[in-house]
């Protein structure tokens, strides 16, 4: 299981927006990540602000474009920027008649009704309101990879 899945987020920062796209928008840039790459054209203005910046590394150039990974100052960068702008995304475990999921949400509220969604066509009779208070939520305190 994925315990550090990506966000659905856009940031206004463009540089710190590469970073996070990059990384495939994990709800905590300093845990284990799926992905960590970036292409861009080789003389595009891009790879010449990747090139100068302590927070890529180039990886390569292949047929016109310069391959770029988030370096771990690049990571802290991140997180840094998304606590400084308030980033409310947080992982909470949500469990329900024993099962429990991980799932990214900005309340626990809003993490019980993710999970209700993500099951609800497999108990057509199960309501929210019956679900909800059936359902407990955890907050994680960071993302791990498990």
């Amino acid at each position: 299981m994925n315990r550090n899945p990506s966000v659905n987020r856009y940031l206004k920062d463009k540089s710190m927006d590469h970073i996070d796209h990059a990384l495939g928008r994990p709800v905590d840039p300093m845990g284990e990540t799926y992905r960590n790459h970036f292409a861009t054209g080789v003389s595009s203005p891009e790879a010449k602000a990747s090139g100068a910046s302590k927070n890529w590394e180039l990886d390569g150039l292949v047929r016109g474009m310069a391959y770029f990974s988030v370096t771990d100052a690049g990571r802290k960068a991140l997180a840094d920027h998304l606590t400084q702008i308030g980033d409310k995304h947080r992982l909470s475990d949500v469990t329900y008649e024993g099962q429990t999921q991980a799932v990214v949400a900005v309340s626990a509220a809003k993490a019980k009704y993710s999970l209700w969604l993500d099951i609800s066509d497999c108990f057509c009779d199960l309501t929210f309101a019956k679900f909800s208070r059936a359902a407990s939520v955890r907050l994680t305190q960071r993302a791990e990879a498990v």
